[in-house]
Order: C-alpha cells, then structure tokens, then sequence
C-alpha cells in the first residue's frame, strides 16, 4: 500500500472512530449499557467497531460531563517534526549535496520519511 493510501486509509479509520463516539454518545444519553451499545457498534461497524473497553471509556467519560468528542491535547513528544528549523536544514542539506537520498536525510535530520515527505512537498 502507498504512503498515500495508507494515510486514507488512516483518514477514513479515524472517521469511523469519530462517528463511533458521537453514537456512543447518544446511545449513552438513552441510557442503553455500554454492552448493548458495543453490539449495536457491531452490527453497523462490523470489524470496524471499537473494542467494548473503548466503548466503556467513552461511556465513563461522556457520563462525568465531558461530552466533547474531539480528543485533547497530549503531554509529551510533539505530533509533527515539521518545524521551521527543520525545513532550513533540510534546505540546506539538499542545496549541499543534491544526490542525498531519503534516508540519509532522515537520519541526519532525526525524523520519520512521512515528516521528511511533508517538508519536501513545502519546499520551493
């Protein structure tokens, strides 16, 4: 699978995880069990559906008033390399050296190929 059917496909998952919770949310309001919501999941979702633990997740997070379905921000390790550091040196590698391949920009950049894919697309 390509990097970009992989990353619709990443897409679509996270859709149908999203559409998932807002269903979840209202079946809870209705005040039917996390069980029965998980099997109601499964027979619309199929292989698709969350797992009942993150039906139960949800339940217990929609029942203590946080009924918003977009997730919160993380601690830790930012989500993206694409930093304008990054994109300078990366500038300044290729201009050095144009038969640098990926990989070693990777390395040498410290960051993952889809981070790499996303800066060079932003170069001019």
């Amino acid at each position: 699978m390509t990097a970009e059917g992989q990353s619709d496909k990443m897409a679509s998952d996270m859709e149908v995880r999203m559409k998932q919770m807002c269903v979840i949310e209202f079946l809870h309001a209705d005040k039917i069990a996390p069980t029965d919501i998980h099997r109601h999941l499964l027979n619309v979702y199929g292989d698709q559906t969350v797992d009942v633990s993150t039906v139960r997740q949800w339940v217990a997070r929609f029942s203590s008033g946080d009924s918003d379905v977009k997730d919160k921000p993380r601690s830790g390790q930012p989500c993206t390399a694409v930093t304008p550091r990054n994109k300078e040196h990366l500038d300044q590698l290729i201009r050095a050296n144009r038969r640098i391949t990926t990989r070693e920009l990777c390395t040498e950049l410290n960051i993952g190929c889809n981070a790499l894919e996303a800066m060079v697309a932003t170069l001019e």
